[in-house]
C-alpha cells in the first residue's frame, strides 16, 4: 500500500491519487552525435548517433507527471539524474512521447516485445535495474524504423485489450 492509499491519508489525497492518469510511456529521443555517458551505477555507455526509444512506467503516485520531469531534464531545467533515462535525456532531445493509459502493468511486456525485434538494438541493462528485462532502451539508426516498430507494438497491444487509451505526441 502506498502512502496516499494508506488509512492515514486524507480523502482529498486519495481523490487526487485516483485522478492521476497512470500507465506506461515511450519516449523517443534523438542523439545527433555519439556521446559517452556515465549512467549512474550501470556503467559508461557509448551512445551512437541516431534514435532511441525508452519504455517507462507511470504507475507510481505521480502517474504521467514523470514524463514532464523527463522533458525538464532534457531541456536542462532539472539537473537531478534519478533514473538511467535522465543521463541520456540530458544529452539527447526528446522528440516524441507515446502514453498508454492503463491500470495493467505492461511496461516489461512492451520492453520484451521490442527486445525481440531484429530492427532494434537493445542497450543491455538500461532502465531495467528493478525488473528482469534485459533492457528498456532501444536504438535505431533511422527514425522511421523506430517509429514503425513502436506503432506496430501499440497496434498489437490495442488489439489484445480494449482497456488501453493511447496518445502519441510528436515534439518536433
Amino acid at each position: 500500500m502506498n502512502r496516499l492509499n494508506s488509512p492515514s491519508s486524507s480523502p482529498k489525497q486519495r481523490k487526487a491519487q485516483s485522478n492521476v492518469a497512470s500507465g506506461v510511456y515511450v519516449l523517443v529521443l534523438s542523439l545527433i552525435r555519439a556521446k559517452r555517458v556515465t549512467v549512474g551505477q550501470l556503467r559508461t555507455i557509448e551512445f551512437a548517433p541516431g534514435f532511441y526509444a525508452y519504455v517507462g512506467s507511470a504507475m507510481g503516485p505521480g502517474g504521467f507527471k514523470r514524463v514532464a520531469r523527463h522533458l525538464d531534464v532534457s531541456a536542462g531545467r532539472n539537473k537531478t539524474h534519478r533514473w538511467h533515462i535522465d543521463h541520456l535525456s540530458a544529452v539527447a532531445e526528446i522528440i516524441g512521447i507515446s502514453k498508454i493509459a492503463t491500470s495493467d502493468r505492461i511496461e516489461c511486456e512492451m520492453a520484451r516485445n521490442l527486445a525481440l525485434n531484429p530492427v532494434l538494438t537493445g542497450v543491455t541493462g538500461f532502465g531495467s535495474s528493478d525488473c528482469r528485462c534485459c533492457t528498456h532502451l532501444f536504438y535505431a539508426r533511422h527514425l522511421h524504423d523506430l517509429e514503425n516498430e513502436i506503432q506496430n507494438l501499440l497496434n498489437n497491444l490495442c488489439q489484445e485489450t480494449s482497456r488501453l487509451s493511447v496518445s502519441v505526441e510528436k515534439l518536433r
